[in-house]
C-alpha cells in the first residue's frame, strides 16, 4: 500500500484526537489542509487504514459508523443517551479466561452499548 499525503494526513488528524469522529468530521479536517481531497478519497483511505490495523472502527447507536486511531488494546462504550463513545482498558481477568479455556486470541473487540453516567442520572 502506498503512503500517500492523505493517507498520512488522514492518520495523524485521528491519532491527534482523543475522541472518535466520523468520515465527515475526519474529511472537514482534512480539507483544511488538503482542499482537493473528496470524501470518496476519505472513505477509501479509512477502508484501507482500518485494513491495515492502523485505526479502529465503532458502531453508535444510530448506526453511524465512527474511527478511532489509538489502536491500543481498549474496550468502548456507546452512550445510547448523548451517543458519546468512551474508552476503557480491557479487564486482564477476561483474557486469562480465554487463554485457559484453550483459545488463542488474535485480536479483539469489545463493545457496551448503554446508558453512561450523566445520562442514567438524567433519567431519573
Amino acid at each position: 500500500m502506498r503512503n500517500t499525503t492523505q493517507r498520512t494526513e488522514i492518520l495523524k488528524f485521528l491519532r491527534s484526537k482523543r475522541h472518535h469522529c466520523s468520515a465527515v468530521q475526519i474529511y472537514d479536517a482534512v480539507r483544511e489542509i488538503i482542499p482537493n481531497i473528496s470524501l470518496g478519497t476519505v472513505y477509501r483511505n479509512l477502508g484501507n487504514l482500518l485494513e491495515q490495523g492502523e485505526i479502529v472502527s465503532v458502531e453508535a447507536v444510530d448506526k453511524c459508523i465512527y474511527y478511532d486511531g489509538f489502536t491500543e488494546d481498549h474496550a468502548h462504550f456507546v452512550c445510547s443517551g448523548c451517543k458519546e463513545i468512551y474508552d476503557f482498558p480491557i479487564e486482564p481477568e477476561n483474557r486469562s479466561s480465554i487463554h485457559k479455556a484453550g483459545f488463542e486470541v488474535a485480536s479483539e473487540r469489545v463493545i457496551y452499548y448503554g446508558k453512561c453516567a450523566k445520562c442514567k442520572s438524567a433519567d431519573k
